[in-house]
C-alpha cells in the first residue's frame, strides 16, 4: 500500500503526499496557516510507505521526535499480539494522550492502564477505544507542543486521524498481507528458551500466524454525493500447549467503515460527511493448567459521526455531532475450581465468570474561524468554539461467581465475586478562544481554553500562548516560543470500582453451608480531586536548509496533580481502602533536532531527540501516599526525593530516526526506517540502607541501546485501464539485532521478521 510508481523510463512529477482528486464545485477560501501551530501531518502516501508492522495508528508515529514506546511494545515473546502499542508523547503517560478520529475523541476512560487478561475481577483496557487500521487513514496530525486552544483533554499529545474520503470516480482495491513465526527470528534469553519453546502461557508465543485483509469500494452517486465502503480484518492465531495437545488462542480485530460525503447544491459553499465506523476486537484465551477455562476478551467500539462545514460571509463554520459506544468485557465460565490430590498435585478448571464494561459518549462540537481582520500592518484571525461531551460508564457482573478450593484434608473454601452493577456519568463542557495576531514579521497566538466537568466538579482555565518571529521576512528563519497549560482527561475507573463489592472467602460446603472465613482485603473510595495538568515552556528555531526544513526545539513540561492512589490502614470492616489522590508529579525536558525534505519522488525525515523524564509514579494504580513525596533515597551518589526518580519506562535518553520513502525505476518503490535508541537505565532497591543517612539505597541497572532497520519494497504492474496489482515485501529488524528491553527482565525485541502482501486496484 505504497504510493503509485510509474513505468520504466517514465517519471511522475507529482510530489509525495499530494494526491490529485476531482472534486465537485465548492467555494475555496485562501488558507491562513499560522507559523505558531507546532504540528506534524503525516500524509497518506507517507503512511502507505512506512514499514508498518501491525499497521496501527500508533505504529505510524514511530519516526517522529519525542515519541517513545514502552519497553514491552515489540517483545520477541509476544509475536502474535495485534493491539496498538502504548505510546508516550512529550513525556506524557500512555493514557494521557488525546486520540481523535474524524474530530471525535477515541479515548477510553474505563481503566486504560489495566492489561492482565487473566485477572479474576477485572478485564484489560486500552487507551484507545477503536483500533483503527492506518490503511483507512487519509492523514494523521500530531500536536506535541504549542498545541492550539481548540484541543484539550490531554497531558501528553494530540493524535488526530482523518479517515479516507470517498473518491469522485468509481474504484477500489483488495489486499492481503501476512507474517508468521516461520518468517521470524526470535531473541530469547537462554534461561527462558525451554519455557518459551514449550509454552502453555499467552505471555510466551513461540508460534503464530497473522493475516490482514480488506477492501475499499468508492461509489459516486452524483457529482455532489459520494460513498465509501471499506472493511479490514486482522486475525492472529497462537498455538500453545494445553494438557498434552496444541490449542490455538486467537486475536481478531475488524473494522467496517461506511462514509457519505457531498455538497447540498452545485453552488453551495457547504460540505458534509456522514460516517459509521465499527471496530470490534476479540481475544480468545485459556489459562494454563486449567481445564475448560476458555474465555473471550471483548473490546472495540462503534462510532456514528455527522459533520457540516459551511462558509459564512464573515467566517467558516464547522459543526459536528457523534455517538460512540465501546466495551471492555469478558465472557468466561461461571465458576472456577481447584482440587488438591493426595500427592499434593492439583486439578483445576474454569474461570470466575462474565464481566461487562461499557462506555457511551455523545459529543457535540462547534468551531468558528473568523475571516482575518486587517488594519494597516496588523491582522487578527479569531478562532472560537465549544465542545460538549456526555460520557457514561458501566461495569457489571450479572451473576455471582465462585473460585472453589478443595483441599485434600477435607477443608473447602471459596472466593466469592459478588454480582454487582455500577455506573458513572461525566458531563464535560469546553470553550476556547484564540487570536492569531500578525504584525509584520511577528506572530502572536494568545488563547484560552475553559473546561468544566460535573464529575470532579473542576473549572479549569488553560492559557495557551505561542509566538513566532520571521527574522528575515521570507519564512526562511523563524524563532518560536510558547507557554502553555494542558489539562488531562479524567477517569471513570474509581467511581465504578467504588460500587463494586470486594471479594471475600467463605469456608464450608454446599451441604453444611458456607460461613465467612476471611473478609475481602480491599475496597475502593471515590473522591473529587483536582484535574492533572502540565505547564509547558517552548523555545525553538526553524531554518530552511538544503531545500528542506530544519528545526531545533526545546520543550519543558512540569506535571502536577497527577493521579495515584493511597491505601488506608486496615479498617474496622477488616478491609484496606484504596482511593485516588493527586500526589503524582512529573518533569520532562527534551531537545529535538530534525530535518525534512521532499522531492517529486522521494521523502526524507531525520530527527534526533535527547530527553529526560522523572515521574513519581507510572500509573494511577501506583501507591503514592503523602509521606512518599518527602521520603528520600540514596541514588547515584546523592540523596534525592523518591518521587524524583527517573521514569521506569518510556525513557530512552537518545532516540534518532531516519525515514526515506522513494520511487525507483521499473515500478519499484522502497522505504526504509533506521532507528537508534540509546541505553536504558532501570532502578531497583538494593535492600540496603545508607550507612550514614539510614535511607534506602537504590541501584541503577543499565541495558544496552539498540539499532533497528526496517524496510519495505513494493512493485506495481498495470493490467488494463485503471487496474493494477502491487506486490510488497516488508522486512522488520533487517539486521536481526538483539536489542534488550527493560521489562520483562532478560527480555529482547523481536528479531528479523518478513511480511508479504498483495493488493489489487480497480
Amino acid at each position: 500500500m505504497a504510493f503509485e510508481t510509474t513505468p520504466c523510463g517514465q517519471q511522475d512529477d507529482e510530489p509525495l503526499g499530494n494526491v490529485s482528486t476531482v472534486l465537485p464545485p465548492i467555494m475555496v477560501k485562501a488558507a491562513y496557516e499560522p507559523l505558531s501551530t507546532a504540528s506534524r501531518t503525516i500524509e497518506r502516501k507517507i503512511i502507505e510507505g512506512i514499514p508498518a508492522g501491525n499497521g496501527s495508528i500508533s505504529d505510524m508515529l514511530t519516526f517522529l521526535p519525542d515519541i517513545q514506546y514502552g519497553e514491552a511494545a515489540n517483545l520477541s515473546s509476544h509475536g502474535g499480539e495485534i493491539l496498538p502499542a502504548a505510546v508516550s508523547i512529550s513525556g506524557g503517560k500512555a493514557f494521557e494522550n488525546n486520540f481523535i478520529i474524524d474530530g471525535l475523541g477515541n479515548n477510553s476512560l474505563l481503566d486504560p492502564d489495566a492489561d492482565n487478561p487473566l485477572e479474576h475481577n477485572n478485564v484489560p483496557g486500552h487507551a484507545q477505544e477503536i483500533f483503527l487500521d492506518a490503511s483507512l487513514v487519509e492523514d494523521i496530525t500530531v500536536y506535541d507542543h504549542n498545541v492550539p486552544a481548540s484541543f484539550g483533554d490531554f497531558k501528553g499529545g494530540v493524535v488526530h486521524a482523518r479517515t479516507i474520503d470517498p473518491a469522485a470516480d468509481f474504484g477500489g482495491s483488495l489486499f492481503y498481507r501476512t507474517t508468521r513465526d516461520a518468517w521470524t527470528s526470535f531473541h530469547i534469553a537462554a534461561s527462558e528458551r525451554e519455557k518459551f519453546e514449550n509454552s502453555a502461557d499467552h505471555s510466551r508465543q513461540p508460534e503464530f500466524k497473522k493475516h490482514q485483509a480488506g477492501f475499499d469500494v468508492h461509489a459516486p452517486f452524483s457529482p455532489r454525493l459520494r460513498m465509501l465502503a471499506a472493511y479490514r480484518l486482522f486475525l492472529s492465531s497462537i498455538p500453545l500447549q494445553y494438557f498434552g495437545e496444541t490449542r490455538k488462542q486467537q486475536r481478531r480485530n475488524e473494522t467496517f467503515l461506511l462514509k457519505l460525503s457531498g455538497t447540498p447544491a452545485a453552488s453551495s459553499a457547504s460540505t458534509f460527511d456522514l460516517s459509521w465506523l465499527y471496530s470490534p476486537y476479540k481475544g480468545r484465551y485459556f489459562q494454563k493448567d486449567f481445564r475448560n477455562s476458555d474465555m473471550t476478551i471483548l473490546g472495540g467500539a462503534y462510532q456514528i459521526n455527522a459533520e457540516l462545514r459551511t462558509g459564512l460571509p464573515f467566517a467558516d463554520l464547522h459543526l459536528q455531532a457523534g455517538y460512540k459506544e465501546s466495551e471492555n468485557s469478558r465472557q468466561a465460565p461461571d465458576h472456577m475450581r481447584q482440587t488438591q490430590n493426595p500427592d499434593n498435585s492439583w486439578d483445576r478448571e474454569g474461570f470466575p465468570g462474565d464481566i461487562e464494561k461499557t462506555q457511551q459518549t455523545l459529543q457535540c462540537k462547534a468551531d468558528l474561524e473568523l475571516d482575518p481582520l486587517r488594519s494597516g500592518a496588523f491582522s487578527h484571525k479569531i478562532n472560537l468554539g465549544a465542545d460538549f461531551q456526555n460520557i457514561e460508564g458501566t461495569s457489571r457482573r450479572d451473576e455471582t461467581s465462585y473460585l472453589y478450593t478443595f483441599f485434600s484434608n477435607g477443608t473447602n473454601r471459596r472466593n466469592v465475586y459478588e454480582q454487582y452493577a455500577a455506573e458513572a456519568r461525566l458531563q464535560q463542557y469546553s470553550l476556547y478562544l484564540e487570536d492569531i495576531l500578525r504584525y509584520k514579521r511577528l506572530e502572536l497566538r494568545p488563547g484560552l481554553r475553559l473546561s468544566y466537568d460535573d464529575f470532579m466538579e473542576n473549572l479549569n482555565l488553560a492559557p495557551r500562548f505561542a509566538v513566532t518571529l520571521d527574522l528575515l521576512g521570507n519564512r526562511q528563519t523563524i524563532l518560536t516560543g510558547g507557554i502553555n497549560r494542558y489539562y488531562a482527561n479524567t477517569l471513570l475507573a474509581y467511581r465504578l470500582l467504588e460500587s463494586m463489592p470486594g471479594s471475600y472467602i467463605e469456608q464450608g460446603s454446599d451441604t453444611t453451608g458456607w460461613t465467612l472465613w476471611k473478609t475481602g482485603s480491599t475496597d475502593y473510595d471515590f473522591a473529587s480531586l483536582r484535574t492533572p495538568c502540565a505547564d509547558e515552556y517552548v523555545i525553538g528555531l526553524e531554518q530552511r536548509l538544503l531545500g528542506g526544513r530544519a528545526t531545533l526545539t526545546y520543550v519543558k513540561r512540569n506535571g502536577r496533580d497527577e493521579f495515584a492512589r493511597t491505601m488506608s490502614d486496615r479498617q474496622a470492616d477488616g478491609k484496606f481502602h484504596y482511593s485516588l489522590n493527586n500526589n503524582g508529579r512529573s518533569r520532562h525536558e527534551s531537545y529535538r533536532l530534525s530535518w525534512e525534505r521532499q522531492w517529486p519522488e522521494h521523502f526524507i525525515s531525520i530527527n534526533a531527540t535527547y530527553q529526560k523524564t522523572t515521574s513519581a509514579n507510572e500509573s494511577y494504580n501506583d501507591l503514592l501516599d503523602d509521606e512518599d513525596l518527602d521520603e528520600e533515597i540514596w541514588y547515584h551518589g546523592r540523596a534525592i526525593a523518591k518521587s524524583a526518580l527517573p521514569r521506569k519506562d518510556f525513557n530512552r535518553p537518545w532516540v534518532i530516526s531516519l525515514l526515506h520513502i522513494g520511487k525507483l525505476p521499473c515500478n519499484f518503490s522502497v522505504s526504509s526506517l533506521l532507528k537508534y535508541r540509546s541505553g536504558y537505565q532501570t532502578l531497583q532497591a538494593s535492600g540496603e540502607l545508607h550507612e550514614d543517612l539510614g535511607i534506602p539505597v537504590y541501584e541503577k541497572t543499565r541495558l544496552g541501546g539498540g539499532i533497528t532497520a526496517d524496510c519495505k519494497i513494493d512493485w506495481t504492474t498495470r493490467l488494463w485501464a485503471g487496474h493494477k496489482v502491487m506486490l510488497s515485501l516488508e522486512i522488520l529488524n533487517l539486521l536481526n539485532k538483539k536489542n534488550p528491553v527493560g521489562e520483562p527482565r532478560d527480555g529482547y525485541e523481536m528479531g528479523r521478521q518478513f511480511w508479504l502482501g498483495a493488493q489489487y486496484f480497480f
